[in-house]
């Protein structure tokens, strides 16, 4: 019995927005990495055989930034969460599809973990997976309601095998509590991530551009910036 379109018509899209303390234990330069060993990995190992697909994403911006997806204005205190260097905050969007059954029991765990770990959440949201993975920066002409289901999915996949890559590739925790991934301390090494953005690179042929300042001889000198095609 092909179960796929009964565990597809089942499941629900949900997501929330972990941000992350400020202070000196949280604020280093793996504090996503952090949470993905923390709070993720044991989430979704919990649920891996319910779970249709999960991803995450890292946003350190202004508040403008931080507010979508979440009620900004709850996660208390503020000043706790904001970098007073540069007013940033330091989240990470949480992705994942649930049957519907398990959606209350999964997100009452999530929440306890990252109460108990010290993190905040305002709450959590239905994610309008189609609009988002099948927008006009992932799916071209024809856009058809066909087209955009299919997209979608095959975007949230995507995206999925990297979140399971990520996990699969992730330390397990320095005395500090802290994660990282193998690029981190092999940072020009041929690690799995240098290898799986070249393959990407190669096989799509993406436009990927540096930019570059350029000091220009004059009193005082002037700088522009000049942006220069990387090709794989």
């Amino acid at each position: 019995m092909d179960t796929s379109n009964f565990k597809k018509q089942h499941a629900v899209p949900r997501q929330t927005r972990i941000f992350v303390p400020q202070d000196d234990h949280f604020n280093h330069p793996n504090w996503a990495e952090t949470v993905y060993g923390r709070i993720i990995r044991p989430m979704v190992e919990s649920c891996e055989k319910y779970l249709e697909w999960f991803w995450f994403t890292r946003y350190p911006t202004p508040k403008a930034e931080s507010s979508g997806d979440c009620d900004i204005d709850k996660i208390q205190p503020t000043k706790r969460f904001v970098d007073p260097q540069t007013g940033h905050y330091h989240s990470i969007r949480f992705r994942y599809c649930i049957p519907k059954e398990r959606v209350e029991s999964f997100e009452y765990e999530c929440g306890q973990l990252i109460g108990e770990t010290g993190y905040s959440i305002s709450g959590f949201l239905d994610y309008d997976y189609l609009t988002d993975l099948a927008d006009e920066r992932h799916l071209e002409e024809p856009r058809t309601v066909e087209r955009i289901q299919e997209r979608a999915d095959l975007v949230a996949n995507h995206y999925y095998s990297i979140a399971k890559l990520i996990l699969h590739a992730l330390s397990e925790p320095d005395e500090c509590g802290r994660y990282h991934l193998p690029h981190h301390s092999n940072p020009v090494g041929d690690t799995l991530f240098r290898i799986a953005h070249h393959i990407f690179c190669n096989a799509t042929d993406v436009p990927l551009f540096v930019h570059y300042i350029v000091n220009a001889p004059g009193n005082p000198p002037q700088q522009t910036i000049q942006k220069m095609r990387v090709r794989f």
